[in-house]
């Protein structure tokens, strides 16, 4: 059933687009040469600390309450602007990111299922862009999801002395890449990743 992927349209939303972008090799890519040690130590890192705040958000249910109802009023807005199935299409992407992180397919099989899924992926992209253009909806669920955000990183430091060491080397990191790319791939202030 929908759900516990904690924050899963908050998180899902904002870092499927990159995983599914590193998780799918050999397409057009011939360009993009094997990921540096900084993109490697990167995504180490996004792993531990999305590890991390998973752990942080299931120990503090008051978080993991808010985060899920951001989700919901994010998902609600969806479905309003007329994209049905938005929670059962990311429960879909939700399985296959999960089987591709524990080795469940073959490489072959998650190369099909992910082709498969790019369709859900980009019309998922398109609803969530127009829910963000609609103010009264987008700046009080803007301002209530920094707040949590903020919130959740207090309490994964207070929790996770690591956590502030991994976050401070990631954004060393993400700098030193930006320089290095010119400013791409960008993640915004205080943003979890996955």
């Amino acid at each position: 059933m929908y759900r516990k992927t904690a924050a899963s349209a908050i998180v899902l939303m904002l870092a499927t687009s990159g995983a599914y972008a590193q998780m799918a090799p050999d397409e057009g890519q011939g360009m993009q040469p094997q990921m540096s040690e900084g993109q490697q130590r990167m995504q180490e890192i996004q792993q531990q600390l999305g590890q991390m705040q998973q752990d942080t958000l299931e120990s503090n249910p008051e978080l993991e309450e808010r985060a899920e109802e951001l989700d919901d009023r994010l998902l609600d807005q969806m479905e309003d602007m007329g994209y049905d199935n938005v929670r059962q299409d990311i429960e879909r992407l939700e399985e296959t990111m999960e089987a591709m992180h524990s080795g469940e397919m073959s490489q072959e099989e998650v190369q099909q299922r992910m082709q498969e899924d790019q369709q859900i992926h980009m019309e998922l992209q398109q609803a969530q862009q127009e829910a963000m253009q609609d103010e009264d909806f987008v700046q009080p669920w803007q301002e209530d999801r920094q707040q949590l955000e903020q919130d959740l990183i207090d309490t994964m430091y207070d929790e996770n002395p690591q956590a502030e060491d991994l976050m401070q080397e990631m954004e060393e990191l993400q700098a030193e890449m930006q320089q290095g790319m010119g400013g791409q791939q960008q993640m915004p202030e205080g943003e979890m990743p996955q």
